[in-house]
């Protein structure tokens, strides 16, 4: 399926809205489960023409399993065999999901503008140790702050706080503040709402 439209559609029996500018491309060998809602391209100005794509590649799959919303100007790619994983919350403008193994997001999570998530380096480093590709676990109730990248890998516990523009290079326990470069924990038992 190729779809570049705005309209609501019914993907199988799941429940896709792709809103005005919406890029969407889904391979015919693609399959998007789970039982929640997407809604791609939620606009903060209407008369924005920033265009938010989605591409799920050969074999990927989407499992949507709640409410997830996804920011104008966003980048989505599943590459082939991938699986992204949503569970509930959303992505403000301009985020970027690089998938090539497997990013899972938990429930209730804030992910904040301009955010970078991926689970590969794209490129191979010879040296027989590297491993291109890792899984990215994001726990539920986190927030990720403005400009945080996310890399390969990497465990974000559940209620965890990302601060704007760290780069999360290594777990993050639980109910912890993470900043800077590269993420360190600054405090532990921490909530937000």
């Amino acid at each position: 399926m190729d779809i570049s439209i705005v309209n609501n559609i019914l993907y199988g029996n799941k429940r896709i809205v792709f809103k005005k500018y919406s890029k969407v491309n889904i391979n015919k060998t693609a399959v998007i489960t789970g039982n929640g809602r997407i809604t791609i391209g939620n606009k903060e100005n209407p008369k924005s023409k920033q265009e938010t794509r989605i591409s799920l590649g050969k074999r990927s799959e989407l499992k949507v399993n709640g409410r997830f919303g996804v920011g104008f100007g966003s980048d989505i790619r599943v590459f082939d065999n991938a699986k992204l994983e949503l569970g509930s919350g959303y992505f403000n403008g301009f985020v970027q999901i690089v998938c090539a193994k497997s990013i899972k997001i938990g429930e209730d999570v804030a992910i904040a503008r301009d955010v970078i998530i991926r689970d590969t380096d794209a490129h191979e480093i010879i040296d027989g140790n590297h491993k291109k590709e890792a899984n990215v676990v994001i726990g539920n109730h986190v927030w990720i702050g403005t400009r945080a990248i996310i890399m390969k890998g990497v465990n974000i516990g559940e209620g965890a706080i990302i601060g704007a523009g760290s780069i999360v290079t290594k777990d993050i326990p639980a109910n912890s503040i993470a900043v800077g470069v590269p993420a360190r924990v600054i405090r532990n038992n921490a909530k937000w709402k």
